[in-house]
């Protein structure tokens, strides 16, 4: 069967636009829109039949017939003036009323492109990608539609949307298309009947390092462990376990000044509620959902955040991140150095001289050893109870009186220094405990640099 018996078997039994028609044959023929390609096909058979009509060798009677299914079934103008002009009557109350596939939306494409600029009114950004969301009686129609016909070269609805209302859209905008990380998506939920939009705004992500000079925060939100963030009297109704943390005392500020809908943050690793975190600070990155702002000072917010929060947490180094710095940040935590200070205390009186023969075994046993840290008891409602194999890469240390010492130590990153120096009851080993020979405590804990 030609493309042109295609084309009139399908017009037999229902009307279809000429977008439509031409996305059923987009895969034949290139360097085209599926509107002309439908166009085209139609005025070709047109000139065909014409052709035939006006041959004193060709059936007159079928190129009339199919001339009369351009005009009454496919509503193509220059059929009905070839048969005005020859004279040829043909039924004028026969014509369908919408396309049987896209029930004209494709028709009404500026319209779309329309709605969604209004959507757009009041949002910064730079380049937008247009998708598709169908009822299932579209694709059900569609599906039915090609598998009757035995269509085998077209191209699917969402396709077509997308890149016609993208093109509109683009020019009214004068903003390009960006296909891999678009900053606003606008999702096109499409009916027969109805049709809703969604933005999908990417999210803003920066990156920089912070200090916390204080103990008794946490790294981000906890929520109430009674009432699970709900309120309640053990949390003074604020739903939260620790009045702030150093997401809280943040994100704030950027989330104002991006007009963003909510925000996360992002640490490689963290330090314990009790611990500073000092030196040049641990890396972060600020991740800032559905924003409206996407241009922001952030040398200006730097300066906002600390002059805030002075004395309490510090951030440096901001600049814009990306997605796959958050998966880089959390991969790469647990392979980084770390160095501590560890301010402990001793159940026994030592002598100078003593805590330096233990110190140095202890370098002997432990320095660019592996140890094993079984999930500590002080974390295991909240962690997967297994054996994780730490490298502690050096250890120095120094008497400070005979039950206070202090411990710088180099170690891998995720290793839990406080069981470190207290053994767990047996949970890490070797530990320090373990091979001075009696029990030792982690008073002050501080993080002093994060390589």
């Amino acid at each position: 069967m030609t493309i042109f018996e295609k084309v009139l078997e399908i017009y037999r039994e229902y009307y279809i636009c000429p977008h439509c028609l031409g996305r059923m044959f987009s895969l034949l023929g290139t360097d085209t829109t599926n509107y002309d390609r439908g166009n085209s096909l139609l005025l070709a058979m047109t000139m065909e039949n014409h052709r035939a009509y006006l041959s004193k060798h060709e059936n007159h009677e079928e190129s009339i017939s199919n001339l009369k299914i351009l005009v009454e079934k496919a509503r193509f103008n220059p059929a009905q003036s070839v048969l005005d002009k020859e004279g040829i009557e043909y039924s004028k109350n026969s014509l369908p009323e919408k396309c049987y596939l896209c029930c004209d939306i494709f028709s009404n494409v500026p319209i779309y492109a329309r709605i969604a600029e209004e959507n757009l009114n009041k949002l910064e950004f730079k380049n937008v990608l247009v998708g598709t969301t169908l009822d299932s009686q579209i694709v059900n129609r569609e599906d039915n539609f090609k598998a009757h016909f035995n269509l085998l070269n077209s191209e699917a609805f969402k396709n077509h949307f997308n890149r016609e209302v993208g093109k509109e859209l683009s020019n009214n905008l004068q903003k390009p298309a960006e296909f891999s990380r678009p900053d606003i998506t606008i999702i096109f939920t499409l009916r027969f009947e109805s049709s809703e939009v969604n933005l999908l705004l990417r999210s803003i992500f920066i990156r920089g390092r912070y200090n916390k000079f204080i103990r008794g925060i946490p790294q981000t939100h906890w929520d109430c462990r009674s009432c699970r963030g709900k309120g309640c009297e053990s949390c003074g109704f604020t739903g939260k376990q620790y009045k702030t943390s150093v997401e809280e005392l943040i994100n704030p500020e950027f989330v104002k000044e991006a007009k963003a809908e909510d925000s996360k943050f992002h640490g490689a690793g963290r330090e314990d509620i009790d611990v500073r975190m000092l030196g040049k600070g641990r890396p972060f990155v600020l991740e800032l959902k559905n924003p409206k702002t996407r241009t922001l000072n952030l040398e200006k917010l730097q300066k906002k955040v600390n002059k805030r929060n002075k004395k309490k947490i510090k951030i440096t180094n901001l600049e814009y991140s990306s997605k796959e710095q958050v998966k880089n940040l959390k991969v790469n935590a647990e392979n980084t150095k770390k160095v501590y200070r560890a301010l402990t205390s001793s159940f026994e009186n030592i002598s100078k001289e003593k805590f330096e023969v233990l110190l140095k075994k202890l370098k002997k046993e432990i320095e660019n050893q592996n140890i094993q840290q079984r999930t500590p008891n002080r974390v295991s409602h909240r962690r997967a109870d297994k054996i994780r194999k730490k490298k502690i890469y050096q250890i120095e240390g120094k008497f400070i009186k005979p039950k206070v010492y202090e411990f710088i130590i180099e170690s891998q990153g995720g290793t839990y220094i406080k069981e470190l120096i207290n053994g767990d009851n047996g949970r890490t080993t070797p530990s320090i405990t373990e091979i001075f020979g009696f029990p030792l405590e982690c008073k002050k804990l501080d993080v002093l640099k994060i390589y």
